[in-house]
């Protein structure tokens, strides 16, 4: 768990955690959030193009639950395989892997011609998708200081909503002026521009090359960036102080102390992504269907997308001053009851504007600080493979809740009806969430010192173990 060198030991976490901010952690910020951006756009392209897909193919809707399905199926495997890989091979190089795949996937996406063909596609895209989003919350989580963990996680995923709201004008526009196809061109397209930008500037984890007693030149290289106050020399002795794990980091996340949060937060990750699936996936056809027209129906659609960003950086923001992440169980329990009202407020577009937005921002802002609460759990030697399966169980969510819009339509429920059911479950995320660990340990998850020590001042939550 450290390099190879000799000489005084240094705690690299608790180096990141004192340097102020700066614009080497910035730049990853960034970075990894145009990868979220362009993995939201992506995501949500094939649910802004598939009326008129459905419509040139003769396709009846129920027929897309399968289609929607199989991109968040293959984003569940993803975020598990790339997981694992970026455990054994570091968060760089598997990034800018799943980055390219996505982008690939979906620039062949316009060379379907039926159901079947298009399935696949969708579902290799998917492995992509899931696989970059998993690993860039880890690199953000390994390089943010503590004390806005939160924020610069949940900053950096709220980009992922942000690809739908710029998603939906654009994909309106592109399909009116140049078809369907242009929707995953412009997808395909701009992943592959990104991933020259990440060979070139993109580093590597610093706690992931202390773990894997990495030279201490490459080590000191990027803590002069990341933390440039901070005197460091070849010379040092690096260390990550945080909790031990198992050398197979999958037995560790599925095993002892991080058993029932791993088994929470899996079932909070799930029902979130369900929920979100139904809600964002099946809203342009719904709406069309209840008497919108289809560019209203995808711009009120990236209402919902919007609100995630808003509610993304609002909870991190409250998360982060009252140092506790119990405001995240409030916030589930909000979006219960908001994302019911939506199909009854049809009758008005600016109340349905409002309500989606309200909706996005309550149940999108849940999912993106489950995500960064869901990185304080484990150590820097499991991290992704822990985030990774978290994020891949909600992925499989995503995928019941694609299909649930097909029971939803088969079985003829109203639209009012459709987003009662779908607003229930979010109650038992947040029950999820409130019991991950014990009451008495529950501080200690989001790493809340009880003690007024000068030490403890300096990380006043968000520890590692």
């Amino acid at each position: 768990m450290h390099s190879t060198t000799s000489g005084k030991p240094l705690d690299v976490i608790a180096l990141l955690d004192a340097a102020p901010s700066n614009r080497f952690t910035a730049s990853v910020v960034v970075l990894c959030a145009l990868v979220a951006l362009l993995d939201g756009y992506d995501t949500l392209a094939i649910s802004y193009a598939a009326p008129v897909i459905a419509a040139e193919w003769s396709m009846p809707k129920e027929a897309f639950g399968p289609i929607f399905a199989a991109t968040f199926l293959g984003a569940a495997a993803g975020a598990a395989l790339f997981g694992m890989l970026a455990d054994r091979y570091g968060r760089r190089p598997t990034i800018i892997l799943a980055t390219a795949m996505f982008g690939v996937f979906a620039l062949l996406t316009p060379l379907s011609r039926d159901l079947a063909s298009l399935l696949v596609i969708r579902g290799l895209t998917g492995i992509g998708l899931g696989g970059a989003l998993a690993n860039v919350i880890a690199l953000v989580a390994e390089y943010a200081p503590a004390r806005s963990r939160a924020t610069l996680v949940s900053s950096m995923y709220a980009a992922f909503p942000l690809g739908g709201v710029f998603g939906g004008p654009l994909s309106a526009y592109l399909i009116q002026q140049h078809g369907w196809q242009a929707v995953f061109v412009v997808g395909g397209a701009a992943p592959l521009v990104l991933v020259f930008f990440l060979v070139l500037a993109l580093p590597e984890s610093v706690r992931y090359l202390v773990v894997r007693a990495a030279p201490a030149v490459r080590v000191v290289a990027l803590l002069r960036r990341a933390a440039p106050h901070a005197s460091v020399s070849s010379g040092d002795r690096f260390v990550v102080a945080e909790g031990s794990a198992a050398r197979l980091p999958l037995t560790a996340v599925f095993s002892g102390a991080y058993l029932r949060p791993t088994a929470l937060l899996c079932l909070a990750s799930f029902i979130t992504q369900m929920v979100i699936a139904f809600v964002i996936t099946w809203m342009p056809m719904l709406l069309k269907d209840a008497g919108l027209p289809l560019g209203r129906a995808i711009v009120t659609a990236a209402t919902f997308s919007l609100g995630g960003i808003v509610g993304s950086l609002l909870l991190a923001r409250i998360i982060d001053t009252t140092h506790s992440y119990r405001p995240l169980v409030a916030m589930y329990v909000a979006s219960a009851f908001v994302i019911a009202l939506i199909g009854f407020c049809t009758f008005s577009a600016p109340a349905l504007f409002a309500v989606v937005g309200l909706a996005g921002i309550a149940i999108v802002g849940s999912q993106v600080n489950l995500s960064a609460y869901s990185t304080t759990v484990y150590p820097t030697q499991i991290r992704t493979t822990g985030v990774g399966w978290i994020t891949g169980v909600g992925r499989v969510g995503a995928i019941a809740g694609a299909l649930v819009g097909t029971v939803f339509l088969s079985a003829g429920f109203a639209l009012h009806a459709q987003y009662v059911i779908a607003g229930v479950p979010a109650l038992l995320a947040a029950l999820a969430v409130a019991f991950a660990r014990p009451r008495g340990q529950y501080s200690q998850m989001v790493g809340i010192q009880r003690n007024t020590s000068p030490a403890s001042a300096t990380r006043p939550y968000g520890n590692d173990t």
